[in-house]
């Protein structure tokens, strides 16, 4: 009966021990996965942080540019204004030009009329 006892204490006593150590590495375990969340969440929040800065970045840049395209639609504005009032003032002296000939066509009939008529 001794051996049965003393088998009965030691199972109990290995009971007590496991359950005191799965205990321990359960609270281990938990502070692990604790910190390690706290380190994803500090990783993330300086990941967001990081992108950010970036993202104020761009935009600066992205602003920057959009400045640029503003300065040089102006300039090619200017640019075209001048050409078309070139084209029109070229069309302008076309017509001029036209009726000038025109006139020049009826001036030198009248001549030959005169001549014609001098000379009879």
């Amino acid at each position: 009966m001794d051996s049965i006892i003393t088998a009965i204490i030691s199972a109990a006593a290995t009971l007590i021990v496991c359950l005191l150590n799965n205990g321990y590495q359960r609270k281990r375990d938990e502070r692990a996965r604790e910190a390690e969340k706290e380190q994803q969440q500090a990783d993330l929040t300086a990941h967001l942080q990081e992108i950010i800065a970036n993202q104020d970045d761009s935009t600066s840049k992205i602003s920057n540019e959009i400045e640029m395209l503003k300065y040089q639609m102006s300039e090619l504005t200017k640019h075209v204004e001048k050409h078309n009032n070139v084209i029109e003032r070229t069309y302008e002296l076309e017509k001029r030009t036209e009726l000038q000939e025109e006139k020049i066509k009826v001036a030198n009939h009248r001549l030959e009329d005169l001549e014609k008529a001098v000379g009879q």
